[in-house]
């Protein structure tokens, strides 16, 4: 037996005992079935795998609050590009006071929840995913921002594999 067949056969180990300390709800094991979701992220820019990469790693290492700010910043990314792609002169008609020449500049004059509201006056989403974007943002901000909230392990793995799912929502499948 070579050493391809050892480390394939390490690796399908390796998968096996996590998914059976998966089942166990503090297991930091749990952790590892996100990564299943970011491979069908394997098509998209590299920015955008490395934020979810990264929350992931932070949730591995206990950083919940880190994990969550992550996963935030990689979905608003994507959806801020993918809105601003099908809606802009939609977003230009709607809000003629805001003054800008990219989607750059755009997001460093509006806040996200703006954002989130014109969004959803051009149609990008609706008035229900306004309500849940609010709330994800919302908890994004608690951990972005110096407060008492603390999020569990299960918190901080719903809210990534929340933003890693909706993320996929906006884009194309992935042959």
């Amino acid at each position: 037996m070579g050493l391809e067949d050892w480390t394939a056969r390490a690796s399908k180990a390796r998968r096996a005992a996590h998914r059976a300390l998966a089942k166990h709800e503090s297991a930091a094991s749990r952790v590892v079935l996100l990564e299943d979701l970011t491979k069908s992220l394997s098509g998209t820019p590299v920015d955008v795998q490395d934020y979810f990469s990264e929350a992931i790693a932070c949730l591995e290492g206990k950083l919940y609050r880190s994990g969550i700010v992550l996963a935030w910043a990689g979905h608003f990314h994507v959806f801020s590009e993918v809105c601003y792609q099908k809606h802009e002169a939609d977003i230009r008609a709607a809000r003629t006071k805001w003054v800008f020449k990219d989607l750059a500049e755009l997001k460093e004059s509006v806040t996200e929840s703006h954002f989130l509201i014109v969004a959803k006056d051009v149609k990008f989403t609706t008035k229900a995913q306004l309500r849940i974007l609010d709330g994800q943002l919302s908890q994004r901000n608690q951990c972005a921002h110096p407060t008492l909230y603390r999020p569990s392990m299960n918190a901080a793995i719903g809210y990534v594999d929340d933003m890693i799912r909706q993320t996929l929502s906006y884009l194309p499948p992935q042959p």
